[in-house]
């Protein structure tokens, strides 16, 4: 599930974003880090090695491989982690009539109270963008809508009693992420398809 390793972005993946790398970069790079790393540790310890051929081959490969393999244990790439794959809609749901990133969310969603880092990180790194939360619920009890009073005051905040119209925008899946310009929605990603390509694609969408 890509958004899940987005909402837990390691150190190293945060200071290259922090650098304004791109999200596939500050993705990828990492990863190729520790294959370089592996690559300097071996020319380091090379002459230490002092075994038949095959034995020097096999710890080549595993000098070669270890850092990228430990890195990779803690910070697997799961599937849709690069993944850009959101649906264009058929849906009369009006949006704003700027350019904006509306996330559809449910009170009790825990994945669409962990988004709320993931846009932070957004705004970060372009304050201009129009954030908007749509809470779906018909219910007006406080301790069932909590995410409610959780999310910053610089993002929209709006309670969707529409319930059922705008579940069939979002295809059932929550957090889902809408990308709309002119009261029109453009492109909607679910779950497992926004991955780091999609981060990329909104942030220029509004650049």
């Amino acid at each position: 599930m890509g958004l899940r390793s987005l909402f837990f972005m390691n150190t190293i993946e945060t200071f290259f974003l922090d650098l304004g790398l791109s999200w596939m970069a500050s993705k990828a790079l990492p990863y190729l880090l520790f294959i370089l790393f592996g690559l300097l540790l071996f020319l380091i310890t090379r002459k230490f090695i002092k075994f038949n051929k095959w034995v020097n081959r096999l710890a080549t490969i595993i000098i070669i491989a270890l850092p990228f393999s430990i890195y990779f244990a803690f910070f697997p790439i799961y599937e849709g982690d690069f993944s850009n794959q959101g649906n264009k809609p058929k849906s009369s749901v009006k949006f704003s009539s700027t350019k904006a990133l509306t996330i559809i969310a449910l009170p009790d969603c825990p994945y669409c109270y962990q988004s709320i880092s993931l846009m932070k990180k957004i705004k970060k790194r372009n304050p201009t963008i129009e954030i908007s939360y749509w809470v779906v619920s018909s219910d007006t009890i406080p301790e069932r809508t909590a995410i409610l009073s959780v999310i910053p005051n610089d993002f929209n905040v709006i309670q969707r009693h529409d319930v059922v119209e705008i579940s069939n925008l979002a295809l059932g899946t929550f957090p889902c992420y809408v990308l709309s310009e002119k009261n029109k929605a453009l492109r909607v990603w679910n779950n497992n398809q926004f991955g780091v390509c999609a981060l990329d694609e909104i942030e220029d969408f509004f650049r």
